[in-house]
């Protein structure tokens, strides 16, 4: 609590004890200093009873009779004294209430931000990953494809080095089967060459 409610808790105490010892001079004294004497009502603020059972200190109840007029005026400044201070606990709490909801809301504001700058972040470093992959796959598929077409290329180098042994092997055994023709031997089981 602060320290002005609570003086004010105090002050209304004590007022009200005071008033007990007092004359009706002082309470008129205690109603002029919490503005009391104005005849209008200027707060629109200000809790005012419709129906008010309780005379004003200006205006004494019809009967005049001074003692009733005493509790009367008693009861009139204790109760406005009381009005007074739930007045100022019921304006007080509604300012509390509104920095304490204004409070949340600009935290509620950072905790917004602090998240969609987070989810910026990952789905910026989720994209930079995307992209680096990207890259890699189009390296490996590169890789991949020139690591194919050197295997096609030595598969067909090996192919015609493969393809010319045998040509240069059947070629050969033409030749010395002509040879065999030519001199008239049959082949043996072992080559003489």
């Amino acid at each position: 609590m602060s320290r002005e409610f609570s003086a004010m808790v105090v002050a209304g105490s004590t007022m009200h004890n005071d008033s007990n010892n007092n004359n009706v001079d002082g309470e008129q004294n205690q109603l002029a200093r919490i503005g009391e004497d104005a005849l209008e009502e200027t707060n629109p603020l200000a809790i005012v009873p419709d129906s008010n059972p309780i005379p004003s200190p200006r205006r004494p109840p019809p009967g005049g009779d001074s003692a009733a007029v005493d509790s009367v005026d008693e009861l009139a400044v204790h109760l406005v004294m009381k009005e007074e201070v739930a007045s100022k606990i019921s304006a007080w709490q509604i300012a509390e209430v509104a920095k304490i909801n204004n409070r949340c809301k600009r935290q509620e504001v950072i905790i917004n931000g602090w998240e969609s700058e987070q989810v910026e972040k990952a789905s910026a470093w989720l994209k930079k990953v995307e992209r680096k992959l990207d890259e890699q796959r189009a390296k490996a598929i590169e890789k991949m494809q020139n690591d194919v077409a050197n295997a096609h290329k030595k598969a067909a180098e090996k192919r015609a080095s493969a393809e010319a042994k045998r040509g240069t092997k059947v070629a050969r055994v033409f030749e010395l089967a002509n040879f065999m023709r030519a001199v008239g031997r049959a082949p043996s089981k072992r080559s003489f060459f």
